[in-house]
């Protein structure tokens, strides 16, 4: 079956010798019958002037209507043409066809407007009097103050034309016929050389690279052939060579864990590895050409591609950190990109995730903050009464008794504080073993609100404590466990007022997946806003209160590692001057979040 476009080349240059034979014939047709039409009233015309100054001298002067008619009459059946004479004001005086007294007046008439002006005029058109088209010759006669009309049909010149056009055409269509016959058989034989070259050229367009095309005799098309063989040998190695280095870039930017953009001297997009289009949410594939602001509406960022396009890059490297709205933080590095002519093409961005990296520092200036600050108290103080006691012991026994408890108050505060930061640096950093026991919830909460009996009795606070009946077990360490409660319960206690209520409530949770224990108050509360905070290492909410108190600031963070080293999750919820209640979800014997805390 043939395919559409196998015939196309020869009936595109069969229709083009055709259109040109059409082109030429129908304007040489027109052109030649006008031409003689032309010439055959100009002959006619040129007797026609002659004939009038004939008739002009034979013409009586101050004769009109019916007499004048008469002799019109009669020169007109010796001379053949229509006569008509007329006054300078457009009066008919006399008419060889037609009663001169009743015809209209001949004033505006063409030729009569034209023989006034210049002496002879010439019209050919339709005649309201007899009906028919024709040809109107006038002449001035300046000393007998009158025009001389003569007229005559066309009807013979329209024949005459008629005819010559018949053969004309005729003549046209033989010849016309004989070329586009040669025409056509010369385009079926260059129609299927082209077609071989283009079912080559599609094959090689396509990927695909066919035997090489039969040379033919030497002439243009041979050289055309000859040119696609060599062209289709050509690409396939430039392909080989092509593909080769793509995959290996391709790996490379697979294999980067930084995000590459390559952006052109505009800002479009050139090319985006998969990190780059993760980093900042780029469609896969990234549409080529398109601008890096369509896709990034962060102001940093828009900062920055401009500042790189502003700038010479062919000596230097560019370095900035920007950061976005999600709090991530980028090190982005930029250098030119040149083409074979070593001019600028584009721009090549590396960008280096250092979101972490931002963290940890901040973390880490944090944590030197913190602990200085937490640690120069406890020492300030212990340093101040020993200087005292070493330099001016009071003679009082019970002042110094004072001083001794005081510093002794503020090295166990210390001894806490260095404790908790070694267990929360163990939990971190996974070097705690935990120990796999099946746990009673309502065992491990006994026993963590037997330690605190006395000191809730002390401040007239009421404990209590509610398991639910057939609870589960849950899996973990019984020592990291009851410290999470206790730090939980002491917490409740330090900031519960006298007189009030501490609840420790265990049920089952997500839908017996979990054991949720819940530690409640009624002490002050916390505001929404400081709640995200509050597992955060040495975060208070009420510094001043906390200190006063021998709090370290680490026992929430404590609390936080220790349930997600257990596979669980911390809840906790507030309202100023109603209670806190903490929630811990803790994975039951069987869940596979368990098992995945005991690995």
């Amino acid at each position: 079956m043939k395919r559409p476009w196998k015939s196309r080349a020869a009936l595109n240059f069969f229709l083009a010798y055709l259109v040109i034979f059409l082109f030429l014939s129908v304007v040489l047709y027109f052109y030649a019958a006008d031409a003689i039409k032309e010439f055959h009233i100009g002959a006619l015309s040129n007797r026609m002037v002659q004939e009038a100054h004939v008739v002009s001298r034979l013409m009586p002067v101050g004769m009109e209507g019916s007499a004048l008619d008469q002799i019109c009459r009669d020169l007109e059946r010796e001379l053949g043409v229509r006569i008509t004479i007329i006054a300078l004001d457009g009066k008919v005086l006399g008419d060889s066809e037609e009663t001169s007294s009743a015809m209209e007046n001949h004033g505006t008439r063409p030729e009569v407007l034209a023989a006034l002006s210049s002496g002879t005029g010439t019209s050919a058109r339709y005649s309201t009097t007899v009906k028919h088209e024709m040809l109107y010759r006038a002449i001035l006669e300046p000393d007998k103050r009158r025009i001389v009309r003569l007229s005559m049909p066309l009807g013979a010149v329209e024949d005459a034309e008629g005819s010559i056009r018949r053969a004309i055409l005729t003549g046209l269509l033989l010849f016309s016929g004989l070329g586009l016959l040669l025409a056509f058989v010369f385009s079926r034989q260059v129609e299927r050389r082209v077609q071989r070259m283009v079912e080559f050229s599609e094959n090689v367009s396509h990927g695909f690279f066919p035997a090489p095309i039969p040379l033919g005799k030497e002439d243009e098309f041979t050289v055309l052939e000859r040119n696609l063989n060599s062209m289709s040998l050509a690409i396939q190695e430039k392909i080989r060579g092509i593909v080769s280095e793509k995959e290996k870039l391709d790996s490379i930017l697979r294999c980067m864990t930084e995000g590459v953009l390559v952006l052109d001297t505009r800002g479009r997009l050139i090319l985006s590895n998969q990190n780059a289009q993760r980093m900042f949410g780029l469609p896969h594939p990234t549409p080529q050409g398109a601008s890096l602001m369509e896709f990034s509406r962060n102001l940093e960022m828009r900062n920055l591609v401009k500042e790189i396009l502003s700038r010479d890059l062919s000596s230097e490297r560019f370095v900035k950190d920007i950061s976005f709205d999600d709090a991530r933080w980028l090190s982005a590095t930029a250098v030119d990109l040149r083409g074979a002519d070593e001019q600028p093409v584009g721009y090549i961005l590396v960008f280096h995730d250092v979101t972490e990296l931002k963290r940890l520092e901040t973390m880490r200036a944090d944590l030197v903050a913190n602990v200085s600050h937490e640690l120069r108290t406890p020492l300030t103080a212990i340093r101040g009464y020993a200087e005292t006691l070493l330099q001016s012991p009071p003679n009082d026994p019970k002042e110094a008794e004072r001083f001794l408890d005081i510093i002794q108050r503020h090295s166990e505060r210390l001894g806490r504080l260095i404790d908790d930061l070694l267990t929360l640096s163990d939990l971190e950093s996974g070097k705690i073993q935990l120990n796999q026991d099946r746990l009673r919830p309502a065992d491990l909460i006994h026993r963590v609100l037997e330690i605190f009996h006395d000191r809730a009795a002390k401040k007239n606070i009421t404990l209590s404590e509610h398991p639910s009946a057939s609870l589960p077990e849950i899996i973990g360490d019984a020592d990291r466990l009851q410290q999470l409660l206790i730090n939980l319960v002491d917490n409740a206690l330090k900031y519960t007022p006298e007189g009030g209520r501490i609840e420790v409530a265990a049920t089952a949770g997500d839908h017996g997946a979990s054991v949720e224990i819940a530690v409640s108050d009624t002490g002050c509360g916390i505001p929404d806003k400081y709640l995200p905070r509050l597992t955060e290492r040495f975060y208070r909410v009420d510094k001043a209160r906390s200190r006063e108190m021998g709090g370290t600031g680490l026992g929430l963070a404590i609390v936080k590692h220790i349930v997600q080293a257990h596979g669980g999750r911390l809840e906790i919820e507030s309202r100023v001057q109603k209670g806190t209640t903490a929630r811990v979800f803790l994975p039951v014997a069987h869940s596979p979040s368990a098992a995945a805390a005991s690995r």
